[in-house]
Order: structure tokens, then C-alpha cells, then sequence
């Protein structure tokens, strides 16, 4: 009977917020916040250029939606970026309900909305005191960002309340790589709680989306976790290419990625396929290796956690699809970022494999 009633209120909760939606009584979820502070101020971030081969960037006919032509180029050839500071907020009487963090007549969508919900009755309702949220939009869509934005984003919630997140979704979780969700939970030792249903006294919730040099220290941590994990890695000079284990559709499909491997497995390349391989595995793969190469996406970040400084990170992106997300990470941790641009082709792209060892050629 205490469940059924703690479900009924969070149900009553949002019956609220949606007719003060519709009566255009709603508010953005930061007005409400009883308390801001600053975590982290805002900074200047100067990035290196990145590896490529002259005459690459032109071959880049569309740029990523999210991003700009003006931040790739700044990427490309190296620049300034301004980053937003690193801002806490603290809700009163707030709750995680469907996805969703609400507070008052306030609502902030955590899952994406093509994303399948599942009914909150599956799921217990827990009272929490003082709880900070450990997931985003984007780690909650991409295992990817999980991986480089929400993992570090547990270290910062751990410090402030309980750390919570909804789970990735088990269907979208599959489509992105996200079965591993677990085995970094574990490898990582990260400091976080997986719920569906919880009603908050107090929620700290943190602007943690931009990469900063905060963020990149909570990384570092993360990879030294690694390290005291696994020790010293195996046989050094190794290089391997990650293959994205999946068929794409449109223009990101690659479509002679099993001849490139091929190709790069003759060259010495160990070769790996994150969607038919444990943690463990990826970790043996990847820890010490002085290069990774594969196509642009989030297969190619397992990397961010293994490789040491120094070592090379080369992503082949679509013709149709540029875009240089991971460089952000990688400039911090001292992992030289490279590229090559497709060529295209019908219902998706090529890789020169000349021009991919030629690029290869200019991490040496």
C-alpha cells in the first residue's frame, strides 16, 4: 500500500506540472533553484592542431548538426575556446519521475524522447535526502558521452549527495555500445546508484555539459584508476583499429571498413570489435597501445581510458558527417588527436587506405 501511494504522488506530481504547462504557467528548471554556486570558474582553452593530411579539411562537405564549421575549424588547425564556468544548483521537494527531473512547475527531460519508457510501476520509489544527479541527455543517449561525460560527472556528484541516474535504456543502450555499461560501472569503481523513481528533499544538479580542465582532472582520476587496476600494460608499440561493429545507414555508413581492417591488420594492427567484446577484453586491447585508428563515433572513446599520453588517436569521419568531438578530451589528456576524411559513395563512404597510411605514417 506505501509503494502504491508513493507512486501515486509522483503520478499527482506531474499531472501538475502538465496542466501548468498547458495553462502556459510552466518555468525553466534553473529559476526554480533555491541555490547557485560557482564550482569552477570560466577559462580560456587553447587547443593544439590536429594530425591530417593537407587538403583533408576540404574534402569535409557537411558539417555535424550540433557542431559548427567555425569550432571544427578552430579544432582542425588549432585556437581559443571559451568555456562556461562550473555552476551547482540545488532543488528543494524535487523528484525523477519517467525520465525526468521535476521540481514545481518545472520539468527537465533526461531521457530523449525517441527513447522507449518504461512504466514507473516496474520500478521501487525511493526517498532520498540529499541527492546530485549523475546522468545527462546526451550520456543517457550515447555510451560515448556516458563514458567521457557521465562517468567523470559521478566523481563530481559523489561529492555533493548521493549520486543518481536513471540506467541507460536497455534497447538504446544495445544500439550504442552501451552493454558495457555495467563492466566500466565496475572497472571504475564508480560511486553511483542506477533508479528510476526517487522523490528528493534536496537534488544538486551541475552544468557540467562543456568540457573544461575540471572535467579532464575527474578523467585523469578515472584513467588512474585504470592503471591501479591493471598495472603495467602488456607488449609496447602496439596499434589497433576499432571497428564500430555495427552497419549505419545514410552517409555514415562505412562501407569498406572490413577491407581497411583487413588492410591494417597486415601493416601489424591488432584488430577489435568493442560490440563482441567484455570490458576486460576492450582493456586487454586497448591499455598501452601507442595508436587506435577507426571511424569517427562512440566506439572509438573506449580509448579516452587506456591509451597513455602521448600516444596517437586517429578517426576517420564521413564526408557528409565531420566532426571532431573527441579532440576536446584528448588535448587534455595528452593523446595526439588525428584525422582523415571519407570519400563518398552510395548510401555512405569509402577510406582511401593510401591516404589512411599516410596519415598513420604522420603520428611516427
Amino acid at each position: 500500500m506505501l509503494e502504491f501511494l508513493k507512486h501515486a504522488d509522483l503520478a499527482r506530481r506531474r499531472h501538475q506540472f502538465r496542466l501548468s504547462r498547458k495553462l502556459g504557467l510552466s518555468r525553466v528548471l534553473e529559476d526554480v533553484a533555491e541555490q547557485t554556486w560557482e564550482i569552477a570558474p570560466a577559462q580560456r582553452v587553447e587547443t593544439p592542431p590536429s594530425v591530417f593530411l593537407d587538403g583533408q579539411f576540404e574534402k569535409a562537405r557537411v558539417i555535424e548538426a550540433w557542431s559548427s564549421r567555425e569550432v571544427e575549424i578552430k579544432r582542425v588547425f588549432g585556437g581559443v575556446f571559451e568555456r562556461p564556468p562550473l555552476v551547482a544548483r540545488r532543488f528543494a521537494d524535487a523528484m525523477l519521475y519517467l525520465g525526468a527531473i521535476h521540481c514545481g512547475r518545472a520539468e527537465k527531460p533526461l531521457l530523449p524522447l525517441e527513447t522507449p519508457r518504461y512504466p514507473a510501476r516496474d520500478f521501487p520509489v525511493l526517498d532520498i535526502e540529499e541527492g546530485a544527479l549523475a546522468g545527462s541527455y546526451l550520456g543517457l543517449a550515447f555510451f560515448g558521452h556516458w563514458l567521457s561525460d557521465d562517468a567523470p560527472l559521478a566523481l563530481l556528484a559523489s561529492k555533493y549527495g548521493e549520486p543518481i541516474s536513471p540506467k541507460p535504456p536497455a534497447l538504446h543502450t544495445h544500439i550504442r555500445g552501451g552493454g558495457h555499461f555495467d563492466g566500466y560501472v565496475r572497472l571504475l569503481d564508480l560511486p553511483w546508484r542506477a533508479a528510476e523513481n526517487v522523490r528528493f528533499r534536496s537534488l544538486i544538479l551541475f552544468d557540467d555539459e562543456e568540457f573544461t580542465s575540471h572535467k579532464g582532472d575527474r578523467l585523469e582520476q578515472l584513467r588512474n584508476t585504470v592503471c591501479e587496476r591493471l598495472g603495467a600494460p602488456r607488449a609496447a608499440g602496439r596499434r589497433v583499429f576499432i571497428k564500430r561493429g555495427h552497419v549505419d545507414r545514410g552517409g555514415r555508413r562505412f562501407i569498406n571498413e572490413g577491407l581497411v581492417a583487413e588492410e591494417l591488420s597486415h601493416d601489424g594492427f591488432d584488430i577489435l570489435e568493442p560490440a563482441k567484446a567484455s570490458v576486460e577484453e576492450i582493456a586487454a586491447a586497448l591499455y598501452g597501445a601507442t595508436l587506435i585508428a577507426g571511424v569517427e563515433g562512440s566506439h572509438l572513446m573506449h580509448a579516452i581510458l587506456f591509451l597513455p599520453a602521448g600516444a596517437g588517436f586517429l578517426a576517420i569521419t564521413p564526408p557528409d558527417r565531420f566532426c571532431t568531438v573527441a579532440k576536446q578530451y584528448t588535448d587534455h589528456l595528452g593523446i595526439r588527436y588525428g584525422f582523415m576524411v571519407g570519400d563518398p559513395a552510395e548510401e555512405g563512404f569509402t577510406a582511401d587506405i593510401s591516404d589512411l597510411r599516410r596519415t598513420i605514417d604522420l603520428f611516427d
